[in-house]
């Protein structure tokens, strides 16, 4: 594979994603819900009452947030068409994942004690994926203008 440069839309895709995936990973500090009289971050939200029955999607939701500021910052370590577009749909997948992950645990929240921290983690979702697609859309290479002469009759 070829290297090719990146064009000032890809990058600012890529800065996107990367600044979407920070956002959630702060949100994690900040909180999500208010249990009893104080706030709880999402580090511990796996204590409050109506989160116990999701500790699955909880779980994933933890592996998962790392592993996103990881992958959006390898979109400056790959330099070709065909990986900056994996790593694209990658991002946008993992986002999705997240999303839905985040959805099914705010609906076992109450609903008068949601917090800043999900707010945040939905805005930085939404960056994320918002920079997975422009940076499809810059990376879509144009096609090489080739003219075909034509010998002969069939």
């Amino acid at each position: 594979m070829e290297r090719t440069p990146s064009t000032p839309y890809s990058r600012a895709g890529g800065l996107a994603a990367l600044g979407g995936s920070m956002l959630v990973a702060g949100s994690m500090f900040l909180p999500w819900a208010d249990a009893g009289g104080g706030t709880v971050n999402f580090w511990g939200l796996s204590g409050v009452a109506g989160v116990d029955g999701d500790a699955g999607t909880y779980g994933v939701s933890m592996v998962l947030i790392p592993l996103l500021v990881l992958w959006c910052a390898m979109f400056f370590a790959w330099r070709t068409h065909e990986t900056r577009m994996a790593w694209a749909f990658g991002g946008f997948a993992g986002a999705m994942m997240l999303y839905g992950g985040d959805m099914r645990l705010s609906e076992d929240l109450p609903a008068a004690g949601q917090g800043a921290g999900e707010v945040v983690a939905a805005v930085g979702l939404l960056l994320l994926a918002a920079g997975c697609v422009m940076a499809v859309a810059a990376n879509v290479p144009e096609p090489v203008q080739t003219r075909r002469e034509w010998k002969g009759s069939l």
